[in-house]
């Protein structure tokens, strides 16, 4: 009977042991997560003073830049949502409607349309300022 018990207790203490760990991933995953949004935040903030200060070819550049670092974010995560978009049905949504946000900004600078260019582009920060939030982590 004490053999049923000591492996009953080493049973219990491993799934304790997967389960912290499988914590422990989702929170790195988090915050890689949230790592990638600020860097996408950071593009799209250049790709909007790109846009203010510089020429087309530059301009096109840059959010071309934003918009790679978004499809690398949509790679990594929209088929497994991290944590807080786990059962967020709008989260994979989302991904394609900023990416064919950024081409529609790609087409209108390509035919010289700053203004458009800059309404196709503006709506793209608070969606990334949500993620940056929602991703950020938490105070203990």
């Amino acid at each position: 009977m004490s053999l049923v018990r000591a492996i009953g207790r080493r049973l219990v203490l491993a799934v304790l042991l997967v389960f912290a760990l499988s914590l422990s991933v989702r929170s790195d995953e988090l915050g890689e997560f949230h790592a990638a949004v600020e860097q996408a935040a950071a593009a799209h903030r250049a790709a909007m003073e790109t846009l203010e200060t510089s020429g087309q070819q530059e301009t096109a550049a840059a959010v071309q830049r934003l918009r790679q670092v978004w499809q690398d974010i949509n790679v990594r995560f929209v088929k497994y949502p991290p944590g807080p978009f786990a059962n967020d049905e709008k989260f994979r949504t989302m991904f394609m409607l900023v990416d064919t946000q950024l081409v529609g900004v790609l087409l209108v600078i390509d035919m010289g349309n700053r203004d458009a260019a800059r309404n196709g582009l503006a709506p793209v920060g608070p969606t990334l300022a949500q993620l940056v939030a929602r991703s950020a982590p938490t105070e203990p």
